[in-house]
C-alpha cells in the first residue's frame, strides 16, 4: 500500500496547528500557505547528519525561488485537495467543525508503513525541540531559512544554469545538506 502523502500533509497541518496554538500571537490566524511549504520541508529533512527523515513520503522537492517546495503536496494545496483544510489565495484554513482524523487509519497505524502517525509527529517534535520558535516566523524568514541548505543552493544553481526557475532535489543531496544546516 503506498502511503498517501497529502493524507500525510494534512496530519502534518494539524501538528503544526497545534504548535501554534501554544502561541497566543498567532493562535486561530489562518496558517499562510508559504509557511506551510517551508515548515513541511523543516519537518521532512534530516535535523542532523545521518538523522531520521521523512524524505520516504515527502520525496519530490524542487528548488524554486522562495526555497525547497514538496511539488504534489503544492499541486494539492493549489486544487484545495486537502482532506481536513480550504485554501484560499494565501492562507489554509481548518474546514469548519472538523476534527482532525486520519481517513485511511490502516495507513497511519499498520506494522507495514512503521506506524506513520508517530514518524510524523516525532519528526514535527525534533524540529520543535531545535527551534520551538519557527512557528512564530513570518515566510519569508523560513524561506531565509530554507535558502541555507546547499541542496537548495546547487539545485536552484542548475536551474539558473539551464535557464528554468526550478529544479529538482535528489533526497541524496537534502540528506547530505542537513549536517551544515542550523535552525537558529
Amino acid at each position: 500500500m503506498e502511503v498517501d502523502k497529502i493524507e500525510a500533509f494534512d496530519y502534518m497541518l494539524h501538528l503544526f496547528e497545534e504548535w501554534r496554538d501554544n502561541h497566543e500571537t498567532i493562535k486561530g490566524k489562518p496558517f499562510p500557505k508559504l509557511t506551510a511549504m517551508k515548515l513541511l520541508f523543516l519537518a521532512a529533512a534530516p535535523k542532523e547528519e545521518g538523522g531520521d527523515d521523512l524524505l520516504d513520503i515527502f520525496d519530490n522537492f524542487y528548488a524554486v525561488p522562495y526555497g525547497p517546495v514538496e511539488i504534489d503536496v503544492y499541486n494539492a494545496i493549489q486544487e484545495d485537495k486537502l482532506p481536513s483544510y480550504t485554501v484560499n489565495y494565501r492562507h489554509i484554513e481548518r474546514k469548519v467543525d472538523e476534527l482532525y482524523k486520519p481517513r485511511n487509519t490502516t495507513v497511519w497505524t499498520g506494522r507495514e508503513h512503521g506506524d506513520l502517525y508517530n514518524r510524523i509527529r516525532d519528526a514535527v517534535n525534533d524540529l520543535r525541540e531545535k527551534n520551538e520558535k519557527l512557528v512564530l516566523l513570518n515566510a519569508f524568514e523560513l524561506v531565509e531559512i530554507t535558502h541555507r541548505w546547499s541542496s537548495w543552493n546547487r539545485a536552484m544553481d542548475f536551474a539558473e544554469f539551464m535557464k528554468q526557475l526550478s529544479a529538482k532535489m535528489s533526497i541524496d543531496s537534502i540528506r547530505d545538506s542537513s549536517k551544515i544546516f542550523d535552525l537558529k
